[in-house]
């Protein structure tokens, strides 16, 4: 624990780590199902699992957003720990700006892939309930939705790299910053 005692209140912290660890796995699971053949590329009489990936990824990453909004709200009424005096201004403010954006990702990839989806000839499904259709079925939208997802999830995987770099320099060096996260008091 740290020794000025300041962390993230239980509720942040169990956020925090749910909505990684999940984020963690979406991210393995974008990337490995795109590469799934689609039923048209497929021998006659074979069947593609590619949709059921794909509508695992959507329902996660629907229940994600949802954790996401409320890890945002809460973070909103809930002031963050200080950073401690040993860490430099410069890292603070850098630390400071990742977090701002990963945020940002974090709103950003949810919509972008509910856009994407919702532009698809596909139904948009939560957990196996069809939801409305917002949209019609447009190929060049559903595109352009396509590769903004993509590129968002690309530079969340970099920031996520600096992020969790940051984490591990600072729990190797022994520094406080760790603890204020840390699921383990």
């Amino acid at each position: 624990m740290s020794m000025n005692g300041a962390r993230y209140n239980q509720g942040q912290i169990v956020l925090h780590w749910l909505i990684a660890a999940m984020i963690f796995f979406m991210l393995g699971l974008g990337l490995w199902m795109v590469g799934l053949p689609k039923e048209s590329e497929l021998p006659p009489g074979q069947e593609s699992i590619r949709a059921f990936w794909f509508l695992l990824h959507k329902s996660m990453g629907i229940t994600i957003a949802a954790f996401i909004v409320l890890r945002v709200v809460w973070r909103l009424t809930h002031a963050a720990p200080p950073l401690p005096a040993s860490v430099p201004n410069w890292q603070q403010k850098l630390s400071g700006f990742v977090h701002f954006l990963l945020y940002g990702l974090l709103i950003a990839m949810p919509i972008t892939g509910y856009l994407q989806s919702m532009y698809s000839k596909y139904d948009t499904k939560l957990w196996g309930i069809t939801l409305p259709r917002l949209a019609e079925a447009d190929a060049a939208a559903r595109q352009t939705f396509t590769d903004i997802h993509q590129t968002l999830a690309y530079i969340f995987i970099g920031l996520l790299v600096v992020h969790v770099g940051a984490a591990l320099k600072h729990r190797l060096k022994g520094t406080e910053v760790t603890s204020r996260m840390s699921l383990w008091k």
